[in-house]
């Protein structure tokens, strides 16, 4: 579309009242003067463009709710932004953008803010003033801290912080009473701060991959409305007695961290669906284990665990389990029990042989046993081989 023609399109708008001026993907290196004399706009969508400046004209148009300006080239916005006071949903995502103007405060109607994918690093303080707020989304900028005033947004249903440079969250974050979902993976966050246990709405708490968080505090068994936790690659070694209060909790992550044995208190969280542990230094699971008995996922790969007690045959609605790469010499006869395994991982252990009560597992479609010390193949697992589903390269009887 060429500039004759987005003047006529504009020309349309202005003779029939339209209020939505969609101008998506159309080659822009500037925003045609023109748009801002259409003062009745509710809805402007500019984006996928290559606009590098919004003009303080913006602020004529105080009938907007709706402002797409996101995946252009803009760096920062005018103050006249603060005139438009009936904005509902924001997205300037994807921009170059490194700080947002204290104006923004005066946009007290927003409910969505998306300004992900910018290079910001820090959030006035007015931000608090978006009392409104309901989605937030600041991923994959540059911030370091969050300001006090944070906490003023008691209507925040998700906070979306992944991929910043934030090392401490502000003890104001526990007034977010309403928030359910708060994304922090990807920063260098090494402590939460025992507000965070006031967030009696949150559901899914997301800490991994960047993260150095050694030791969670004991409120974190406040959360009672948690779903899914996610902590992998963080230095964690042991858990505080209270998590196992999180009894709605049905996810939870904890891979690449630096448990020597799985904590009692997470035996205690019997509604878990899927737990990681993948990638720690256990040696052994308690009996306690068999608790667990709603676990559809279980990864203990690249631990060290020799044995696994009878009592993992609790565990009937397993169907992954995840095992390589640890020093198992041998199987309890109760792995027959897993009846509704369809994926069970084996390699890289030190197994000679598997229990007969394995033929019982009606459901696998892959048995995975790869470099353990097998010698003989019973008929049961020879019946496997020919289907395609034992896989057993590097173990003596294959060679």
């Amino acid at each position: 579309m060429d500039q004759s023609e987005i003047l006529s399109l504009i020309n349309d708008l202005k003779e029939d009242d339209s209020t939505s001026l969609n101008l998506a993907d159309k080659g822009l290196t500037s925003i045609p003067p023109e748009v801002f004399e259409l003062t009745q706009l509710t809805e402007l969508n500019l984006r996928e463009n290559s606009i590098s400046e919004l003009p303080p004209q913006i602020g004529n148009l105080t009938n907007l709710f709706r402002l797409n300006l996101s995946n252009n080239n803009l760096v920062t916005l005018p103050a006249e932004i603060g005139l438009l006071t009936n904005l509902g949903r924001v997205n300037i995502g994807s921009n170059q953008l490194i700080a947002l103007p204290d104006e923004i405060g005066q946009c007290s109607k927003i409910t969505w803010l998306y300004l992900t994918n910018n290079q910001i690093t820090s959030l006035p303080s007015t931000i608090g003033n978006l009392t409104e707020l309901t989605d937030l989304q600041l991923g994959g900028n540059s911030i370091t801290a969050l300001p006090q005033e944070i906490g003023n947004l008691k209507s925040l249903a998700e906070l979306q912080l992944s991929e910043n440079n934030i090392t401490a969250l502000p003890p104001t974050i526990g007034n977010l009473a309403s928030l359910s979902k708060l994304y922090l993976q990807g920063n260098e966050i090494s402590k939460l701060p025992s507000e965070v246990g006031n967030l009696q709405s949150l559901s899914w708490l997301y800490l991994h991959g960047g993260n150095q968080i050694e030791i969670l505090p004991p409120e974190i068994g406040n959360l009672v409305s948690l779903t899914g936790l996610y902590l992998e690659g963080n230095h964690i070694s042991e858990l505080p007695g209270e998590i196992e209060n999180l009894e709605n909790l049905v996810w939870l992550d904890l891979e690449g961290n630096n448990l020597t044995e799985l904590p009692l208190t997470i035996c205690k969280l019997t509604r878990l669906i899927q737990l990681n542990l993948r990638r720690n230094k256990l040696t052994e699971l308690p009996p306690d284990v068999g608790n667990l008995i709603d676990l559809t996922y279980f990864d203990l790969e690249g631990n060290q665990i020799e044995k696994l007690p009878s009592e993992i045959g609790n565990l009937e609605r397993l169907t992954e389990f995840h095992l390589n790469n640890n020093a198992l010499t041998l199987l309890p006869n109760e792995f027959g029990d897993l009846s509704e395994l369809v994926d069970l991982f084996l390699s890289n252990n030190q197994l000679k042989s598997v229990p007969e009560s394995m033929s019982q597992l009606i459901h696998l479609e892959s048995l995975h046993l790869s470099d353990n010390l097998i010698t003989e193949l019973p008929d049961w697992m020879q019946q496997l081989l020919d289907e395609e589903i034992l896989f057993i390269s590097g173990n003596p009887v294959a060679s």
